[in-house]
């Protein structure tokens, strides 16, 4: 009876010991998640006395054009033009831990602290596209004074919005921000997207969500703040001539075409269903434990 006994105790202290690994093993997941949107509040402070942005410029041409204005296009034609490499959130896919850098410039009002963050980021690069860069626009013309700038633009800013309206779901959205909470790169492409759209919403005056007045507002302001020397406003249609006139490079290939918009929808679907059964996952994993603690007390 002892030795039933003991025997009991004994598969009870087991069940008790993998029940606290699974809470903590749950925990910790969740901390993980948690720390998708929590900076540590020491980096900053180490970037800022280990980086010197000022002896990292190698930024040659700034594509200040919004999203959906051809710059993967754009994109392909520098490239073969011979810059590079050339930096873009969408091109490649999957850029995580740019994603997370780009998303904590857009949230950083200290002007230094973010060109600190913007020369990090785009090291090495001699070409940015779209945000954060297009964003940050007044800083990169102070950090890199050599760099030209370029302001993709389509036909019109009704053929713009429908574009941006026609590659799927907003990224701004909560619904993309929380069935793909666990999904890498979904929240902090949420924070990016949501950041840039807050701040042209100030910026301009307008409301914050993509327009046709958004798309005049950012063209005019970009016309504004660039001296005229050293910009070019293109559509793509324009094609070699004009670009090569701004840039003093020579190109008799015809001018390349990319569309980012299929891969980015493919993309958005796979982080919706990967999102969702990592949802159920975590869930499932909660209600077993949940059980598992109801059955040994």
């Amino acid at each position: 009876m002892e030795t039933t006994k003991l025997q009991l105790d004994m598969h009870k202290n087991n069940s008790w010991l993998y029940c606290k690994l699974g809470i903590q093993t749950l925990g910790l997941v969740l901390r993980s998640g948690i720390t998708i949107t929590s900076p540590d509040p020491k980096a900053d402070s180490r970037l800022q006395t280990s980086w010197d942005a000022h002896e990292k410029g190698t930024i040659k041409v700034i594509v200040a054009g919004l999203p959906r204005t051809g710059t993967i296009s754009m994109k392909k034609a520098l490239e073969e033009l011979g810059y590079g490499p050339c930096f873009h959130l969408a091109e490649p896919l999957c850029q995580f831990d740019n994603l997370r850098q780009s998303a904590a410039i857009m949230n950083t009002k200290d002007t230094t602290l973010r060109r600190i963050k913007l020369a990090k980021l785009l090291q090495g690069c001699e070409v940015t596209l779209e945000v954060p860069g297009s964003a940050c626009l007044p800083d990169l013309l102070e950090m890199y004074p050599d760099a030209k700038v370029i302001l993709t633009e389509r036909t019109s800013a009704a053929v713009w919005l429908r574009s941006w309206r026609g590659f799927g779901i907003d990224l701004r959205s909560d619904c993309w921000r929380w069935v793909g909470y666990w999904v890498p790169g979904v929240v902090a492409a949420n924070d990016l997207y949501r950041s840039w759209m807050d701040l042209s919403a100030k910026r301009f005056g307008i409301r914050p969500e993509p327009s046709e007045e958004l798309y005049h507002a950012h063209g005019a302001w970009v016309k504004r703040i660039v001296p005229r020397e050293r910009l070019l406003v293109f559509k793509c249609q324009d094609g070699w001539a004009p670009l090569c006139g701004f840039l003093g490079r020579q190109r008799p290939n015809p001018f390349p075409h990319g569309n980012e918009a299929g891969y980015l929808r493919y993309y958005k679907r796979v982080a919706m269903v990967l999102g969702i059964l990592l949802w159920i996952l975590v869930v499932s994993f909660a209600i077993l434990l949940l059980f598992a603690t109801i059955a040994i007390e």
